[in-house]
């Protein structure tokens, strides 16, 4: 893709979002939780606790994953710009004077 133009700048920036999403996401997990005075007197309180802990910890493991997969980017646009410098690092001492 000759016409691409990649920023280091722009792509450093993008890497900073998600690496500051890759912690933020898994910590929201921590918000979520089952009323601990329950449900009352509802006949059916054990239950739809007992399915309100199961969508918590479904939720949990998602918002993990996601922080994941946000981390993994954030690693591989850091590669990306460690390789775009280093690519203009050694093209601009090719094209000094020797």
């Amino acid at each position: 893709m000759p016409d691409l133009v990649l920023g280091a700048a722009a792509l450093e920036q993008a890497r900073t979002g998600f690496a500051t999403e890759a912690r933020r996401v898994p910590a929201s997990a921590d918000h979520l939780a089952v009323p601990a005075g329950g449900l009352g007197d509802l006949d059916s309180a054990g239950a739809m606790l007992g399915a309100l802990d199961e969508v918590v910890r479904v939720l949990g493991g998602e918002l993990a994953s996601a922080g994941a997969r946000l981390d993994g980017l954030d690693r591989a646009l850091d590669a990306a710009i460690t390789a775009i410098r280093s690519s203009d690092r050694d093209a601009a001492v090719s094209l000094s004077a020797a």
